[in-house]
């Protein structure tokens, strides 16, 4: 069980990520998780999530507590040749699996996503199509 808020919050929006049923099944990189697993090769289609906490702010809802927000990314990588619809499917997938005004716990967090999630494609870059689906939180907590 994580401690802290901030790693609160990351299982709780990751927990929802897992729980995401896709078909085909797509690899996801974790942050500062080995990927591919070792002895694997790195698949052309994937999922890599990012988090990027914000500064905390204060607010007074409370006694010692603090506004937490910030963006959870899940990157959808696909490799050449599958042309830009099937990619933005997926990201389709996400965008509706988390939201706007969803709520998850974890550990006494309370995490709200307060803004529909978005896509934005980027160039093809090296043999791969990324689009990023950006999903934003916040939580009061101390």
């Amino acid at each position: 069980m994580p401690t802290g808020v901030e790693a609160n919050i990351f299982k709780a929006l990751m927990d929802r990520l897992l729980a995401l049923t896709l078909t085909p099944a797509q690899a996801i990189a974790a942050p500062n998780v080995a990927f591919p697993p070792a002895g694997q090769t790195k698949p052309k289609d994937y999922l890599e999530v990012t988090f990027l906490p914000n500064p905390t702010t204060t607010r007074t809802v409370g006694p010692g507590r603090q506004q937490h927000r910030g963006i959870m990314q899940v990157t959808v990588h696909y490799g050449s040749g599958t042309g830009i619809v099937v990619p933005l499917q997926r990201a389709d997938q996400i965008i509706a699996h988390f939201p706007k005004d969803l709520i998850l716990y974890e550990s006494g967090v309370r995490v709200k996503v307060y803004r529909k999630p978005y896509a934005i494609p980027l160039p093809p870059s090296n043999g791969t199509l990324m689009v990023p689906v950006t999903i934003q939180y916040e939580t009061f907590a101390a």
